[in-house]
């Protein structure tokens, strides 16, 4: 006669461990994306640096631009005030020209007048001297503004040509900059589309592992196992994160705090009715039974109402 329950014990553990294969594979994938997303945590520290280095670039580009800028304006007032200054010398050269002409014509009278023009005459000669003189020193001014004149040009030329170079680079900075912030913001997406197949990976395999630990508690039934050969709500993978690990990611959401009374009744139920196997309680092992399954259901509706949730 065919020992139908040593039959089943035996298929079920062969899909038990084709089950676990695949939850493994599953929590390797998982894994990997986990490191991937602990690289894309690196560069984006990276990018946010790149950023912050950028911007105090394009500010120090700004301030030097600006200073070029009073630079240029300095230079404009200075070469304002030498042309002032030509103008004034050029006004007193030809005053003194003026008078150099005006002492000669004096002389000249002051000649036909005779004996009582010669003091006119001395006094006309000395204005002649001193007109020469005023025109030698306006001479003199005009030579050296000029002189300061043509050293300027080149100031200035050499001014406006750094002030044209900053803008290009300060332009070509502020490019940077705006490729680098869309470049940090794809970085973002992409760490967003990992992190949702992580916890998607995750949430399947916590999944799985509550079909195996249900399978488990029907194994253990069969071979009359007592409720200690399973572990606790708080001991499997989904309580381990959900009380130790980034469960605290979705602590304010209302899946989570529902979740915790399910879980827990699962990993209780299959417990108790373990402990009503031993006991021969048969009508207490299928009321409990049937209470784990039920809330089965509710574990695995709020671990998927959690994996669509924008909190990780």
């Amino acid at each position: 006669m065919v020992d139908y329950n040593s039959l089943f014990i035996k298929h079920t553990d062969c899909n038990i461990h084709t089950i676990t294969l695949i939850r493994d594979s599953i929590l390797a994938s998982s894994n990997k994306l986990q490191d991937k997303l602990n690289l894309l945590d690196e560069m984006e520290h990276l990018f946010s640096q790149m950023l912050d280095n950028s911007q105090s670039l394009t500010q120090f580009l700004n301030e030097v631009d600006t200073h070029f800028t009073h630079s240029r304006e300095e230079i404009e007032d200075f070469s304002s005030w030498l042309k002032k200054i030509k103008d004034s010398a050029s006004n007193i050269d030809r005053l003194s020209s003026q008078a150099n002409i005006l002492s000669i014509n004096s002389a000249i009278e002051a000649g036909h007048i005779g004996r009582e023009g010669a003091g006119f005459a001395v006094l006309a000669q000395e204005m002649k001297k001193l007109s020469l003189e005023i025109q030698k020193q306006a001479s003199s001014i005009a030579s050296i503004n000029n002189n300061l004149g043509a050293r300027f040009i080149p100031v200035k030329e050499t001014t406006e040509k750094n002030q044209q170079q900053v803008q290009q680079v300060k332009t070509l900075v502020e490019e940077g900059h705006q490729n680098l912030t869309s470049l940090s913001e794809q970085a973002g997406e992409l760490k967003h589309i990992f992190t949702f197949l992580s916890m998607q990976q995750f949430f399947n395999t916590v999944k799985l592992d509550h079909v195996l630990w249900k399978e488990a508690i029907y194994i253990h039934l069969l071979n009359n196992d007592d409720e200690h050969c399973v572990n606790q709500h708080t001991e499997c993978r989904l309580g381990k994160w959900y009380y130790q690990g980034d469960g605290k990611k979705f602590a304010k959401t209302d899946a989570f705090r529902r979740l915790e009374e399910p879980h827990k009744l699962v990993h209780e139920c299959g417990r108790l009715a373990l402990k009503a196997n031993i006991e021969d309680n048969q009508e207490a092992v299928a009321h409990y039974i049937e209470k784990m399954e039920q809330a089965s259901v509710d574990v695995i509706k709020y671990v998927d109402v959690l994996l669509n949730s924008d909190n990780y």
